[in-house]
């Protein structure tokens, strides 16, 4: 999958994208058009080079020099198509060597500056033949024109036609002017074949090096890339992950747009500490307890590595995997007419064929079976949990229930704190009184606090009355 499909998909990763300082539609197109990376060799080469780009970054005369590159990048046009032209053996018209010619002196001004930095500098081949086949006069000025230097002939041509021009001015007899009109026009028309087969001799010689250019052109949008991530690594407090092993463990792992706004609003935000083996985990907790970001950070996370950026953690050691599989917002469709519970079911049975055939996955299901009877809902996710834990996918599956019948690991969150039960909580304090920490959970001790958030967001009192008294009754048959 490319990123550009994944940003739709994988909540988190648009606001990622967003915030890299890119400063070339080159560099935009070629990070969209990425791949999900699934060998190790791959990612880790991503990886090291977005490492060794911060190491630069944190010289302040290696920082100077990066800035020089990037003003130089944004100078860049994408000319793809112009590269595919001549790797057709097409003519290309004055635009387009125009375009070449402006494109081979900045990539080797490039080249020259990150020269320091061997990483970057061989992802650069050097363009020098191809400025001088279109430079032939060696003057470096990227505007482009078919001049004597290409054809000495053109010399004589061009300075004949001026001269008929002259004489077409000043004369004015009519069969003076018929005469010198022909003139000019079939020298006109000798000055096009020259030029049209001076362009056709350049676009034969630059096909030569349209491997080079094409090298040439990746590398420049590597570059911008490799320096954006970089920056957003800085800034965002991201980290390298290690890519080696079965177990995905994170240390202080946090969603970084929930993360900025809390803390734009003064607001407290707990990091989370969690492990993923391969198997299924069960994690529990009260609603407000983080289980639906923890998800959503785990894909964001996963997808990042797996396409070349640092991550959202202190530490984190990622286990790759093939494809991230999800069931996380509400996806009912009204336009085909299914229930909330039926297009969450059809969309868990696509994730269970595809665990099946023991494909690695990371399977990452929000609240299953959150829209029907508990009865059924519990026997529901005790099923989908038992069959995925024995495939080679990676899974956590977040419920209420409680009492569930698999022998799958089961975490849940800690919820409310110690010190919340004297606080004055309300709904804009809460999240500093939660927990969000994850422990394991025995199913012995489980925390009821559903009455007790209804209550702090202010729910009619005779409605937590009731449901009181109908928990104290429930008590009473047990």
């Amino acid at each position: 999958m490319q990123l550009k499909t994944a940003l739709a998909e994988i909540s988190g990763l648009r606001y990622m994208f967003d915030k890299l300082d890119l400063k070339s539609g080159l560099g935009h197109r070629i990070l969209l058009t990425s791949p999900f990376l699934i060998n190790q060799k791959d990612v880790a080469h991503q990886l090291q080079h977005v490492k060794q780009t911060v190491s630069v970054l944190n010289v302040e005369n290696n920082r100077s020099i990066l800035e020089k590159v990037t003003i130089k990048i944004s100078q860049v046009r994408d000319i793809l198509g112009t590269i595919k032209n001549i790797q057709q053996r097409l003519t290309l018209n004055d635009i387009e060597l125009f375009e070449v010619k402006g494109f081979a002196l900045l990539a080797n001004d490039i080249r020259e500056l990150v020269t320091p930095f061997q990483f970057l500098y061989e992802q650069l081949p050097d363009l020098e033949n191809v400025i001088h086949i279109l430079d032939p006069e060696g003057n470096r000025i990227p505007s482009f024109y078919i001049n004597n230097f290409f054809a000495p002939e053109l010399g004589e041509l061009r300075k004949k036609l001026i001269g008929i021009e002259f004489q077409l001015e000043d004369s004015e007899d009519n069969t003076d002017n018929q005469q010198l009109q022909k003139q000019s026009d079939e020298l006109r028309n000798r000055i096009t074949e020259v030029e049209d087969r001076v362009r056709q001799d350049i676009s034969d010689k630059l096909y030569n090096f349209s491997s080079a250019l094409y090298t040439a052109l990746s590398g420049i949008g590597n570059i911008d890339i490799l320096i954006a991530k970089a920056k957003q690594a800085v800034a965002e407090k991201l980290v390298m992950p290690e890519v080696e092993g079965d177990v995905t463990s994170y240390k202080g792992l946090f969603y970084p747009q929930l993360k900025a706004t809390l803390e734009q609003e003064k607001k407290r935000y707990q990091p989370i500490d969690v492990d993923i083996h391969k198997g299924t985990c069960l994690i529990t907790g009260a609603n407000m307890a983080g289980k639906t970001v923890l998800l959503k950070t785990l894909a964001l996370s996963q997808a990042l590595c797996q396409y070349g950026f640092f991550v959202p953690a202190t530490n984190a050691k990622i286990a790759l995997v093939e494809q991230i599989l999800f069931s996380i917002t509400d996806e009912q469709s009204e336009l085909s007419g299914l229930s909330s519970y039926a297009s969450e079911m059809l969309k868990v049975n696509h994730i269970v064929q595809q665990a099946k055939k023991q494909r690695r996955l990371l399977v990452l299901i929000d609240e299953l079976a959150r829209t029907t009877n508990p009865t059924e809902g519990r026997a529901i996710v005790s099923a989908v949990a038992n069959i995925l834990n024995g495939c080679n996918a990676k899974t956590v599956i977040t419920t209420h229930y409680s009492g569930l019948s698999t022998q799958c690991r089961k975490l849940r969150v800690k919820g409310f704190m110690e010190k919340s039960k004297d606080a004055s909580i309300t709904v804009k304090n809460i999240g500093d009184y939660i927990d969000y920490s994850l422990i394991e959970d025995d199913g012995v001790n489980v925390p009821h606090e559903a009455l007790r958030i209804a209550q702090i967001l202010g729910i009619d009192a005779d409605i937590l009355s009731e449901a009181s008294k109908q928990l104290d009754l429930d008590k009473d048959k047990q």
